[in-house]
């Protein structure tokens, strides 16, 4: 990890911890600071609305007062939940049987703030295809590496990797194999032969590339289909979708005309994979995840409680 980068995440943990610990100490104080001017906007409001000594105004003072504690409570509970430790909820059997489905789990926001993802790691992502639900995968290939998948085993630079067993599903398949995107490769994306040098046209009019957009968020995994014959390439070579491409609408625009998309990567990409080899919607079907898009280390287990334990 760049070293600027470092000093930066470490100068805004620092000065985050310190007003923590000040709040810490300084609870009684500052809870009294809070009452006294809470309760002067509610006495300024109440008289405002002439409603001294009224069973109305008395419900108001104490309906502002609850909601200051609760909205201040909420704050700080968001607060620690982004910058410290995530709560998250697992709703599919992706990651089964290391994670089963509803369970919740405790995810260190602060790790990779600090040092980059490595192999076998959980992490929780927001995923590249709708850019917006939550996933929980696991890490497997890592930037710059040679992945594939032959005889039910994950290769890595050609060397197999016995943690467990992964199946040919997807894209990621027993034919051919993947580069995983790092900081500085050249992406290209190539529309195929049923684009033509042209803009694609419906019914005489322009598609609308908005409407294609909508339809990729709608239709998860259906990228092949709204667009189809799209080669992804690294460096040249073939390899897996990097879908943060098909989001911004330049791009899109380009290939509907039939021209090629080429960008120089600005992050690191991974290849997330579920232990659920059959049952798992992941990186084999929509390729690589962007190093920004990780939010998290997954790292124990805290619901149900008869199940609590650390992730491995």
């Amino acid at each position: 990890m760049e070293k600027s980068k470092l000093i930066i995440n470490g100068i805004f943990y620092l000065i985050v911890t310190i007003i923590f610990i000040i709040l810490f100490i300084k609870e009684k104080q500052i809870g009294s600071f809070i009452k006294k001017h809470r309760d002067e906007f509610s006495d300024r409001l109440i008289r405002k609305m002439n409603l001294e000594n009224k069973s109305l105004g008395k419900f108001i003072k104490k309906a502002i007062g609850f909601t200051e504690s609760i909205g201040t409570a909420l704050i700080l509970v968001v607060i620690i939940q982004k910058i410290y430790l995530g709560n998250f909820l697992v709703p599919t059997g992706s990651m089964e049987p290391t994670i089963m489905p509803k369970d919740r789990l405790f995810g260190n926001m602060v790790v990779y703030n600090f040092r980059k993802p490595e192999r076998n790691e959980i992490i929780v992502f927001k995923e590249p295809i709708q850019n917006k639900v939550l996933y929980t995968k696991r890490i497997m290939g890592l930037p710059g590496e040679k992945v594939a998948i032959k005889n039910n085993h994950l290769y890595v630079n050609d060397k197999a990797i016995d943690l467990r067993e992964y199946s040919s599903l997807g894209q990621l398949g027993e034919d051919g194999y993947w580069i995983i995107p790092k900081k500085g490769d050249t992406i290209e994306v190539i529309p195929g032969a049923n684009y033509g040098a042209y803009v694609w046209s419906k019914n005489g009019e322009t598609v609308d590339v908005a409407e294609i957009q909508k339809q990729l968020v709608a239709n998860p995994g259906a990228v092949a289909s709204i667009l189809p014959d799209l080669e992804f390439r690294v460096n040249g070579i073939k390899t897996g979708m990097v879908l943060d491409l098909i989001h911004n609408p330049d791009y899109v625009k380009k290939i509907f005309a039939g021209e090629r998309v080429s960008v120089v990567a600005d992050e690191d990409y991974y290849l997330a994979l579920g232990d659920n080899t059959n049952g798992s919607y992941d990186s084999r079907m929509w390729g690589f995840v962007k190093e920004s898009r990780i939010k998290g280390k997954a790292f124990v287990r805290f619901w149900p409680l008869n199940r609590i334990s650390l992730l491995k």
